[in-house]
């Protein structure tokens, strides 16, 4: 077992709330990021772990960081179909966030429903248009449908699924989140080398860096 070095990365002070997709995209390469974190693990010479295996945590640790603090995000648009519920989504996506309904003059917010609700709820006979959306199933649901149709259309407001990059490539996720990529990458490496306090700490150092960024969305989960 090699010995380790615990000269880490020191974690930003900032606590401000953010939407990290308005945050600057990292211009770190995944080659960049793997040689500073083998530094930090002392795996410079022996290399005891191979550049596809830091690539795989790397990419593990994007998708992972993703889920955590809705980081990555997109929009798509739909044209809405005469007496027509349900849609596909043809990004690929982690999360719906939100639906916004145009109406060829106006936007306005949908409520979320449910697709169990359709029919059922009395704010739909009162509206002659979209009132409510649902995801589900890689669908998206509007209801009530229009009985007619010009250029009405509804914007989602999406989380995306991030594509695996290569070493040559450069990271996706904000530069914000670099440190916390790095705390994830030295976890999963620790865990190989069954060392699993460095695991859990490191682990713990990687959650507590989304939570300095996203303390909204650990709020939300809280009134869950």
């Amino acid at each position: 077992m090699k010995s380790i070095c615990w000269a880490i990365v020191a974690v930003f002070s900032l606590f401000s709330v953010c939407m990290a997709g308005s945050q600057q995209v990292s211009s770190t390469t995944g080659s960049s990021m793997i040689a500073q974190v083998r530094a930090d693990y002392n795996d410079t010479t022996s290399v005891y772990f191979t550049d596809a295996e830091m690539l795989q945590f790397l990419n593990d640790g994007i998708v992972d960081l993703v889920n955590k603090s809705h980081c990555y995000e997109a929009t798509e648009s739909i044209s809405l179909v005469a007496n027509t519920v349900e849609y596909s989504i043809t990004s690929n996506y982690v999360e719906v966030v939100a639906v916004q309904y145009y109406n060829g003059t106006n936007k306005f917010a949908l409520k979320k429903g449910s697709p169990a609700e359709i029919g059922l709820n009395t704010e739909e006979s009162d509206t002659d248009a979209p009132a409510f959306w649902y995801e589900f199933a890689g669908k998206i649901g509007i209801y009530p449908s229009l009985s007619s149709v010009t250029t009405q259309t509804v914007t989602l407001y999406l989380v995306k699924w991030p594509v695996p990059i290569v070493s040559s490539g450069t990271i996706s996720t904000p530069a914000i989140y670099d440190v916390a990529l790095k705390y994830y990458i030295l976890s999963r490496m620790a865990l190989k080398d069954k060392n699993t306090a460095m695991h859990e700490s490191m682990m713990g150092k990687y959650n507590q860096e989304i939570g300095f960024y996203r303390q909204d969305l650990q709020v939300k989960d809280q009134q869950k």
